[in-house]
């Protein structure tokens, strides 16, 4: 039970931060939990397609190459791609999406219900190889390092979807969309290179793309928040990240 709660606290956590970010028109907790819960066991297919890709990059000799392709394709792509296809068909039409910001607390719910999902997965898979020790120091490394990081990706990728929701044409959405996908896939695919290059280079380029993501995240959140028709007069519409 104590395994299980490390496993999904942080991305409580998040969950819980993000939804106080939004300051002036809160979004139902109904579909919040909705959008959650479709991350979570939508995870279930992004397990199996991970599997396939795996299975088909199999016969890459190349350890760099490997590693890149398990990186940018295998979690990257599939992961953020289904983040994008959960929140298009759940959350993009939805009448209660009326402000930018509903693109970013969306997005990260949706990343945070495949991140607790992971998350489960690798704490139990730990204790049950290694034992209780292992399975804590998983569950608190991940709690610092991977659930952020899906939580970040979702922001980022939500900012622009939130300029999509409400852009002025349809070429404008089309390219807001492909930018956020683009970037969650980027970053991701980057995060996970430099993880699985199992160097110390590697782990400090980690470190830092993660603060940057974070400063990006923020910046995105004050944006969309100063940006609120519910809080301020109508003014022109922020663009794309700095």
């Amino acid at each position: 039970m104590n395994l299980l709660l490390l496993a999904l606290s942080p991305a409580i956590a998040l969950a819980v931060y993000f939804y106080h970010k939004d300051k002036y028109e809160k979004e139902p907790l109904q579909l919040l939990i909705k959008a959650f819960l479709w991350g979570f066991f939508g995870s279930i297919s992004v397990l199996i397609a991970e599997m396939i890709m795996s299975f088909l990059i199999r016969p890459v000799e190349s350890h760099l190459l490997k590693i890149f392709l398990e990186s940018f394709f295998v979690a990257g792509l599939i992961e953020e791609l289904f983040k994008f296809l959960v929140f298009y068909f759940l959350i993009f039409f939805n009448d209660e999406f009326d402000e930018p910001y509903d693109g970013i607390v969306y997005a990260v719910m949706v990343s945070l219900g495949l991140a607790a999902f992971e998350n489960i997965g690798y704490v139990l898979g730990a204790y049950l190889n290694l034992g209780i020790l292992a399975a804590t120091a998983t569950g608190v490394m991940r709690a610092m390092l991977s659930v952020p990081a899906h939580a970040f990706f979702g922001a980022i990728m939500g900012y622009y979807l939130g300029l999509a929701k409400f852009a002025s044409d349809e070429d404008a959405r089309s390219t807001h969309i492909i930018t956020g996908v683009g970037l969650a896939v980027v970053l991701h695919g980057l995060f996970d290179f430099f993880i699985f290059s199992h160097t110390g280079l590697g782990i400090l380029f980690m470190l830092c793309l993660l603060v940057f993501c974070w400063r990006l995240s923020l910046r995105a959140i004050e944006l969309h928040v100063d940006g609120s028709p519910f809080g301020r007069k109508e003014e022109s519409p922020p663009g794309p990240l700095p």
